[in-house]
């Protein structure tokens, strides 16, 4: 039994969320980044690879409240944080859209944080529980502040009364540099936006379903200084995570190296098709397996697939195939990769289409063509968000 480990309904259902379609702009091949996901949203809730920095889930509903719900002035609004804060004169790390301003970047922060905002308890749920969109908070908060005394309105079917609260938490005091023309910003917290936000991580659970405090709350709770830890399985980490957490950060652990082979595998697999038997086109990819293999080769060796799918119930047959053959292949200790095309090739296809690379067909050979050695950038482990969860964290502590 590893029912220890096994991830919630919602956990699951983003993982297989990841399986049907890529993820914005995030190279997912095979499935891997079903995986990357189930273990992130299992050790840090609500958080995001697009999260940069920690005080933005502070200035999103600041800037939302100041717009009066108005989503063209929230707009312009965002775009005025960027500026104030890409022009800090000492320099601030993260800024989203500062090197497209004055242009709106294709994620504006209150897109990219809106599952935090909703997860760590800053916005409040709507009346049936469900987590209100972006489009149902703004119209609430436009509402709210066009209300008159005795007045009832309607937002998407419920009522709303005069004295209505905010659908956010009861907030620190904004800075009074915020939106003010010729001041800038950066992202250190004030002693009280530190406070509110140590309230609210620390309450972070596992999932809706699990009463556990998560790994993300014991790391606020325990304070642990994390800026130069590399790893989420760092032992300094182990020792805070409770027993079912370690175990779970263990097989993460052996999964990171495995997928970082993985994707190794199919590259090296591109690039030996492109190639076509020739000796002048490049090597790079097939070079990187086999440096992946010699570093990562014996964590993935030791990869619990068994533990794997208790943890992750429903992933897809292929990438179970491709999982299976993988480590038969590390286990054989051979360079040849005949005995793997054909399973990627065959997880490729039904995830991508006719945009499948590994594919024998037309189109396949078309998009190998478009593909350069060079320009496909080298696999590594999965890093399950631990980097954009280690600045949040320092920026906490700071």
């Amino acid at each position: 039994m590893i029912g220890w480990i096994q991830l919630s309904r919602s956990a699951v259902a983003s993982a297989e969320q990841a399986l049907k379609a890529d993820s914005q702009g995030v190279r997912d091949e095979v499935g891997f980044l079903a995986l990357h996901q189930a273990f992130s949203d299992r050790f840090f809730p609500g958080t995001s690879v697009l999260h940069t920095r920690l005080r933005y889930v502070l200035f999103i509903p600041w800037l939302m409240e100041r717009a009066g719900g108005d989503p063209a002035l929230l707009r312009k609004y965002e775009l005025e944080l960027t500026k104030q804060l890409k022009d800090y004169p000492k320099g601030n790390q993260g800024v989203i859209g500062a090197t497209v301003w004055p242009d709106e970047p294709s994620q504006t922060p209150s897109m990219a944080y809106w599952s935090a905002l909703n997860l760590w308890g800053i916005l409040r749920p709507r009346a049936d529980g469900a987590m209100a969109s972006r489009r149902q908070t703004l119209k609430r908060i436009e509402a709210i502040h066009q209300q008159s005394a005795g007045r009832r309105h309607e937002v998407d079917g419920e009522q709303l009364y005069e004295h209505e609260p905010s659908p956010f938490a009861q907030l620190p005091a904004p800075p009074l540099e915020l939106l003010k023309a010729g001041e800038t910003l950066d992202f250190r917290l004030s002693k009280d936006e530190r406070a509110f936000m140590r309230r609210q991580l620390l309450g972070l659970r596992r999932s809706p379903e699990c009463p556990e405090q998560s790994l993300l709350a014991r790391l606020v709770e325990e304070r642990l200084p994390v800026a130069d830890i590399d790893t989420p399985w760092a032992d300094s980490i182990l020792a805070v995570a409770s027993e079912e957490d370690r175990r779970a950060l263990l097989l993460a652990k052996n999964m990171s190296a495995f997928a970082g082979i993985g994707r190794a595998v199919y590259a090296a697999l591109v690039e030996q098709l492109k190639a076509n038997g020739s000796s002048d086109y490049p090597v790079r990819h097939r070079d990187h397996l086999d440096e992946m293999v010699t570093v990562h080769g014996k964590a993935a060796r030791a990869l619990d697939i068994d533990q794997l799918k208790a943890l992750i119930p429903g992933l897809s047959t292929q990438l179970l195939e491709v999982l299976n053959v993988t480590q038969q292949w590390l286990n054989s200790k051979t360079s040849a990769l005949t005995e793997l095309q054909p399973i990627y090739a065959n997880a490729e296809s039904l995830r991508k289409g006719a945009r499948a690379r590994l594919a024998s067909s037309l189109a396949g050979q078309k998009r190998r063509a478009e593909w350069e050695s060079d320009e496909h950038p080298l696999a590594e482990p999965l890093h399950y968000r631990w980097r954009n969860v280690r600045t949040l964290l320092t920026d906490l502590s700071v």
